[in-house]
This record gives structure tokens, C-alpha cells and sequence, in this order.
């Protein structure tokens, strides 16, 4: 008897000890995350405010009220965010609404992960299908998701739709067919109008949509104190115009502006500063861009996809070999570029013009090289601001994509710095256009630099470089 019941414990015992262990083991884990996951080479976070694009833009913020499925305030503030491309993609959703005396109402847009692992701590069984898991993060964590409705402008109602906004049943999926007439046109409108701007719906919830570039924005867990700071104006950078570096252009014989922005001072140096606000063609600067367009779009598989030259005798021998787009970036091999072009088609070439904000966003002329002799236009400043959001990674491409092109921009590297550059050559004009763009990485600075000067010789061409690295020298930006 004794020998059994020592035994019956030890089997109990052991029962015990393997659970107790489950049991930390679980408890490790679970509590062991306070923070999101972390993932490397992500854009960088850049949220705007949905209501400061458009005050009628409608905002019914259920998670700051009680009314919601978790019973309490999770939001200490009724506030709405998504990162630039995707609340600028909802805002022209609303413009075509307000044309029919309708708008949208925002439910929810970015939130921060620790709300996301509150959720998930909430629910169990089916609910959890309607939430994300906090050990892989949400979209609406990396503010590429927003929840959100049709209201009418004149009366502030919301329209008809199949369920409420949360409502944890088979009425919230997109397909629902129970719903009434009024019902399913209203959500299918919505779903319409969002998917032609790059957005997709939940599989789960009519009212739920991602962006399109969801996957290149990291897990944050910004609170809303300090992501409505996100999308302030920078301070207006100081500007010094220096004349003594005229010398530099007089001693070339050359006419010409150079404008170099120092990132962290957030100070231009600048020479001729009535033509850093003058737009010139951006001949071949404009590569830069297009090269990030033509990996993002698909036009070619990756930078070493090969196109066979067409055997056309073009006036730059390094031209007439076959390119792929490491050695056309380098070289500025304009067919290859009008070529791949035409394979993204003018109409999407239009948008990513539009959405990066480039110049004056012309592509009159597409199918040659407009960007050498038609009507788009860049100023040296504008130059420098697209660079600093290449730099940033705050332009609409996957870091993935400007990692490529920020690496066959590089022209020197050294111990001391690291120098990235494009250089441009219209002879469309009288005098000619002639551009060295690019930025210095010295340290922990950056520097930003775009030469612009005009061409009246062949000869002039190597002084857009010669100029500039003699200014940079003094300067101590290179050595």
C-alpha cells in the first residue's frame, strides 16, 4: 500500500513538474515580449494625420470611446494616422466621395503595437481570427492599414452597410450576400474606390483595407504624442549664400550655381541662389528615379537583367554594347532607358512622377528621352530634397529597391566617406545643361550637393566635377 500510494505521487509529481514547466516556459514567452519584432532595412516611419488633409474627413475612433469589443478606452486620444503614400491614397478616395455629397469616416488607421498585444491578450478562440498576432505585428502597426466607412456630408450619418464596424460575425466579410441592396452597394463602392488606389480588402472585415506597400514600413509602437509630430513641417532650413565661391566657377570659366544642404544643420551653402529656384531639364539626374521606377515596377526582372543593343552606331561608344541597369546607371545609356520606359508605359510612369512629387511631374514628349529635351523641369533645390528622401528612404519604393540603386551610385568610397553621384548632360538648349548631383557620407553627416552649370563646349562637361569636389575640398566635406 505505502509502495503504491509513493508510486501514485511520484507519477503526480512528475505530472506536476512537467506542467509547472509548460507553464514558465509559456510565461517566458509571453512576457518576454515588450516590444514589437524588429526587421531590418524598413522605411521610416512618416505619418500624416488624416483630418489635416481635409477637415471633412469624418473620425469615429471606437478604441478612444467605450463602445468597442474590448469594453474600454484604449486610445487615450481620438486620433487617425497612416504613412504618407496610404493616407494620401485615402484622401483622394474621399475627394471622389465629397463629388457625390458623401466622405469617409476613419474607425481606425495606424496603431501602435502595444495596443495590437492588449488585443490579442482579449480575445481567444474565433475572435482571434478578426485580430493579428502580436509576435508577427499588424499592418495597421506599421500604419499601412485603416478601417473605415461612407458618411453622408450634409447629414454626418453613416451609410448602410451589411454589419457594424467590429461586428465579430459572418456579416463583416467583403462577400456577405445577406445583406440588402442598399447594403452591398454601399460596401462594394467603398471596396471599388479603395482597391483602385492601391488597397486591399480584409478577407474578414468589409471596413478593413492595406496599402500596397505595407511590407517595406516597419513594426512601430509609436504612441500618438509623438507620431502627430511626424508630419510636421521641417524647420525651414537656413540658407548662406557664400561669393567667394564664384571663384571656383571664374577660374573654370564657367557659368554656374552649386547648392550644398548639411543635413544635420539643416543649412544650405549655396553660390548663385536666384538659380537654385530656377527649374532645368534634369537630363540624366533624372536616372536616379527612373532606375527606383523600373525595379519597383517590374519593367526588368533585377539591375543585371541584360537588354541586347539594337546595333545602333550612338554617339557615346560605352553606349552601343548591351546594357543591364548597373552598367546603363553608370554609363547614361539613353536607349535603355527610353526602352525600358516604354515598358512601364507612360501612364504609370505619370504616377510614380506624382507620387514621389518629382519637378514639375511632366512626361510630355514620353517614348524619347524627354528628361534631355521636354518640358520636365527640376530646380537644384528640389534636386537636394528628393536626394535627402532617397537617402531617407522615405521615397514610395521598398528599401530593397533604393538599397540597389543607392549602390552602383557610389563613386568613391574611402575610410573617411563614402560619395554617391549622378551627373546630367542636355545639349537640347543654348547654352547646354550640364548637372553632378549627389550626397556625402562623412561620419555621422550627410552632405547633400547639386551643381548646375552651362555647357558651351564638350570640354565644359568634366568641370561640372572638377568644380564641385574642388568646393567640397574646401568645404573639408571630402578630402
Amino acid at each position: 500500500m505505502i509502495i503504491s500510494l509513493t508510486k501514485s505521487m511520484k507519477k503526480h509529481f512528475l505530472q506536476f513538474t512537467a506542467l509547472l514547466f509548460c507553464f514558465i516556459l509559456f510565461s517566458s514567452t509571453a512576457f518576454a515580449q515588450t516590444k514589437p519584432p524588429q526587421e531590418p532595412n524598413k522605411r521610416e516611419a512618416d505619418l500624416l494625420e488624416l483630418v489635416k488633409l481635409d477637415k471633412t474627413i469624418k473620425l469615429d475612433i471606437r478604441y478612444a470611446r467605450t463602445d468597442n469589443f474590448v469594453g474600454k478606452a484604449v486610445y487615450n486620444e481620438a486620433r487617425a494616422f497612416l504613412q504618407r503614400p496610404a493616407a494620401e491614397a485615402v484622401l483622394r478616395v474621399h475627394n471622389l466621395l465629397k463629388k457625390q455629397g458623401l466622405g469617409v469616416v476613419i474607425f481606425d488607421g495606424y496603431r501602435p503595437w502595444t495596443i495590437t498585444k492588449l488585443f490579442w491578450e482579449v480575445t481567444s478562440g474565433e475572435q482571434r481570427r478578426y485580430v493579428a498576432n502580436p509576435k508577427t505585428g499588424s499592418k495597421h502597426n506599421r500604419g499601412c492599414a485603416v478601417d473605415l466607412s461612407i458618411y453622408d456630408l450634409k447629414t454626418g450619418k453613416l451609410l448602410p452597410m451589411p454589419s457594424d464596424f467590429d461586428e465579430f460575425t459572418p456579416r463583416a466579410s467583403p462577400d456577405y450576400k445577406g445583406g440588402s441592396a442598399e447594403e452591398t452597394k454601399n460596401r462594394d463602392m467603398l471596396r471599388k474606390l479603395m482597391e483602385a488606389e492601391g488597397f486591399t480588402v480584409n478577407a474578414n472585415e468589409w471596413w478593413h483595407f492595406d496599402y500596397k506597400d505595407w511590407e517595406t514600413y516597419a513594426i512601430y509602437d509609436i504612441p500618438f504624442s509623438l507620431a502627430g509630430s511626424l508630419d510636421k513641417k521641417p524647420k525651414t532650413p537656413k540658407i548662406e549664400e557664400k561669393k567667394e565661391l564664384k571663384k571656383f566657377f571664374d577660374e573654370a570659366g564657367i557659368t554656374g550655381g552649386i547648392y550644398i544642404y548639411d543635413l544635420k544643420q539643416n543649412k544650405y551653402t549655396v553660390y548663385d541662389r536666384k538659380r537654385m529656384e530656377t527649374g532645368f531639364v534634369p537630363a540624366s539626374t533624372s536616372k536616379i528615379l527612373h532606375s527606383l521606377i523600373f525595379l519597383d515596377s517590374g519593367a526588368i526582372a533585377d539591375e543585371n537583367e541584360t537588354l541586347k543593343w539594337d546595333g545602333v552606331k550612338r554617339p557615346v561608344e560605352a553606349w552601343n554594347q548591351d546594357q543591364n541597369l548597373r552598367s546603363a546607371l553608370k554609363v547614361s545609356a539613353v536607349w535603355f532607358y527610353v526602352e525600358v520606359s516604354k515598358r512601364v508605359g507612360q501612364e504609370k510612369m505619370q504616377k510614380y512622377y506624382d507620387s514621389v512629387g518629382y519637378g514639375n511631374r511632366s512626361t510630355n514628349g514620353f517614348g524619347i528621352d524627354y528628361w534631355n529635351n521636354g518640358n520636365l523641369r527640376v530646380t537644384p533645390r528640389e534636386q537636394i530634397e528628393f536626394l535627402v528622401k532617397f537617402y531617407q528612404n522615405r521615397l514610395p519604393f521598398s528599401p530593397q529597391v533604393i538599397s540597389v540603386v543607392k549602390d552602383i551610385l557610389i563613386e568613391e568610397k574611402t575610410a573617411n566617406y563614402t560619395l554617391r553621384a549622378k551627373t546630367g548632360w542636355s545639349d537640347a538648349y543654348s547654352p547646354q545643361v550640364g548637372w553632378w548631383i549627389g550626397y556625402v557620407e562623412h561620419g555621422a553627416d550627410v552632405y547633400f550637393f547639386a551643381t548646375e552649370i552651362d555647357i558651351n563646349k564638350d570640354a565644359d562637361a568634366a568641370k561640372r566635377k572638377e568644380i564641385t569636389k574642388k568646393i567640397l575640398r574646401e568645404l573639408k566635406i571630402i578630402e
